[in-house]
């Protein structure tokens, strides 16, 4: 099998779509299966703009994602024929206007998105890095464990998954979606230092999780970060001028890293910032660095592995797996 399709992430932050071709057999499960993405699009569109005071989708960020979607149309050179798969998550879940919104930007985009709940995000958003880690477990014997933690950090939520195997080399997976992210810990904290004085509010609970996996047997050793503040401060890092996937795939990023980061992108001016990162992240991606930092310290780790697939890539993957209607 060898197939074109495009999958598509709408986000609470950002919107992200690609081209991509998969091959391999379906019928032997994720392990049967390898990708490669042709063409990608990615935007910031702040989808959870004023969510966490008013519940609704803002008519500003409707429009941003209208227009976005139409620049994506045209980047993947998408047709009537092509099989899209566009899924939409946290934001989408807690806005109570999300019906009227999603039929608008159907009416003005011609993507028609499906809302799918945490523990579907955290299932789809897990099959590209098991497919990755293939390759770098084989490359890196430090990332040859059986059992991994993937942290996927957005806009409103957090996914948390443990997936690979356990001590009797039995299949795991263990995910749960937590409701903090980026954009929702800004609104919901107003500054850096309320957040992690408030810290054990969102930990808790991700702490409890993490504990009732390794009852079961499920103790990963190391953390896997497919989320867009990983990928941004590793771009910083690596003094990328322009966002590029390939480069960010399998480096390695350690505590110290992002409290580098923090500070020197803390110290640029506004203007500066905007120009490295975007007008919609500038201003949240203090927040994210904090909030992950808050998780790895937490959990016990001292670095963690970047990969830039996710969601839009686990569309497609789990379209053809069977798991997402047609």
């Amino acid at each position: 099998m060898e197939q074109e399709f495009i999958g598509i992430d709408l986000g609470s932050n950002s919107l992200r779509g690609v081209r991509m071709c998969v091959s391999g057999d379906a019928k032997k499960g994720i392990k049967g299966l390898e990708y490669t993405a042709l063409k990608t699009f990615d935007a910031n569109v702040r989808t959870a703009e004023g969510l966490e005071s008013s519940g609704e989708i803002c008519n500003a960020a409707v429009a941003r994602i209208v227009d976005n979607l139409l620049k994506m149309r045209e980047t993947l050179e998408i047709v009537e024929s092509d099989c899209v798969i566009a899924l939409t998550t946290q934001a989408m879940r807690k806005a109570r206007n999300r019906e009227q919104v999603l039929q608008e930007i159907f009416r003005k985009s011609g993507i028609a998105f499906q809302v799918i709940d945490g523990a579907m995000e955290a299932k789809i958003t897990a099959l590209p890095p098991k497919i990755a880690m293939r390759s770098i477990g084989k490359n890196n014997y430090k990332f040859s464990s059986n059992c991994f933690l993937l942290i996927d950090m957005g806009g409103a939520s957090s996914e948390f998954i443990v997936c690979g195997k356990d001590s009797t080399g039995s299949e795991i997976e263990f995910a749960r979606s937590f409701e903090i992210g980026i954009v929702s810990a800004k609104d919901r904290y107003g500054n850096i230092a309320q957040l992690l004085a408030q810290s054990d509010e969102f930990l808790a609970p991700i702490v409890e999780f993490m504990k009732s996996c390794k009852k079961k047997g499920a103790i990963p050793k190391f953390v896997v970060a497919n989320s867009g503040t990983p990928t941004i401060v590793c771009a910083l890092k690596l003094g990328l001028q322009e966002y590029d996937p390939k480069a960010v795939f399998g480096k390695e990023l350690t505590k110290q890293d992002f409290n580098e980061v923090l500070a020197i992108f803390s110290a640029l001016d506004t203007e500066s910032q905007i120009a490295r990162v975007g007008k919609y992240k500038a201003d949240v991606v203090p927040y994210g660095i904090a909030l992950f930092t808050c998780f790895i310290e937490t959990l016990g780790f001292e670095e963690c592995l970047v990969l830039d697939e996710g969601l839009r890539e686990g569309a497609v993957l789990a379209r053809v797996l069977g798991l997402l209607k047609a």
